[in-house]
């Protein structure tokens, strides 16, 4: 299973809840421990939303998109316009960093009670890294995530920093768990170099757990 961004996290807990139903969890970038203190941009999106927040509204994908830039201006807006300078002498990095910018743009409406539930239970509680996260009446957290589990981050990300990751890896079960570290120069969230970068690493760990 494979989650990026925030998705990783759902992929994670999916793993943990049902780790028969995977062979290996691949976490590209995606913050899923959410310490306060920690992690700016989780501090920055939880003052954000209220903790009275309506379960009954419809959510746009747009107004998280805009939560997520005003909480991370650097990651979500400059980065990006900076990723798209360093690539305008590069066709393919070019190519890569419009698709990219296509797929963010792909938003689609949630449950206000789904948004509830990240924002209280993840983001604010730390349910899931702490072991308290109930789904379907089964309590998880790390030590149900006895999977094969490879984690890439970028050390200059802010929305997904080493600390989002690494208590993750710590209390792990399994001993199959690796972490790629990139030091990238600038915290481009899902950039082109980054990606283009781990690519051959992350294929090998797929390759070896097929």
């Amino acid at each position: 299973m494979i989650g990026h961004s925030f998705g990783g996290t759902l992929a994670a807990a999916f793993s943990a809840r049902e780790p028969r139903a995977v062979r290996g969890l691949l976490l590209l970038g995606a913050p899923v421990c959410f310490q306060p203190a920690t992690n700016r941009f989780r501090d920055a999106l939880v003052s954000m939303i209220p903790p009275d927040q309506s379960e009954a509204d419809i959510i746009p994908g747009s107004l998280l998109s805009h939560a997520s830039a005003f909480a991370a201006p650097d990651t979500f807006v400059w980065s990006r316009l900076m990723d798209a300078a360093m690539s305008i002498d590069d066709l393919r990095a070019l190519d890569v960093h419009a698709r990219v910018a296509r797929w963010a743009l792909d938003e689609a409406p949630l449950p206000g009670r789904l948004v509830h539930q990240i924002a209280e239970w993840l983001y604010r509680e730390n349910q899931f890294c702490r072991g308290t996260l109930t789904v379907l009446g089964r309590t998880i957290g790390p030590s149900c995530l006895d999977v094969p589990t490879l984690a890439t981050v970028n050390t200059a990300d802010k929305v997904a920093p080493l600390a989002s990751i690494e208590p993750l890896l710590d209390a792990l079960p399994t001993k199959d768990a690796s972490l790629i570290k990139n030091p990238g120069e600038t915290a481009l969230h899902c950039s082109t170099s980054e990606s283009l970068q781990d690519g051959p690493s992350i294929i090998a760990w797929l390759a070896a757990h097929r």
